[in-house]
């Protein structure tokens, strides 16, 4: 059985169309930077993230919707547990390629 999840939690996902990992923001947008993630501070606000992230996943817009812990240490948002962090890193093998070379990438 799965660890519980306790303190505060993100909203991540993966983008159908280019497999982009993505973060549910306080909007009900899907943001490709951590930074504009929504941080459920408990299991209310979560079951209400997680409704329109299923939701998103029901529309064909994003996959594998996952609650993560959220560590919030300073002014800042990252997933907390090192599979997550790297997985909205992107690749880690080619460091010249994909959307980590440059902010501009997908525009």
């Amino acid at each position: 059985m799965a660890k519980k999840i306790t303190g505060p939690q993100l909203v991540l996902a993966n983008r159908l169309d280019d497999g982009r990992a993505v973060f549910l923001t306080a909007a009900g947008n899907w943001s490709n930077k951590v930074a504009d993630a929504a941080v459920a501070a408990n299991e209310e606000e979560l079951s209400a993230l997680m409704a329109i992230a299923q939701s998103a996943e029901v529309a064909n817009l994003v996959v594998s919707v996952t609650p993560v812990a959220a560590d919030t240490a300073g002014n800042t948002v990252a997933p907390a547990h090192i599979k997550f962090a790297m997985q909205a890193r992107g690749p880690s093998v080619r460091s010249d390629l994909g959307y980590q070379v440059s902010p501009n990438w997908e525009q």
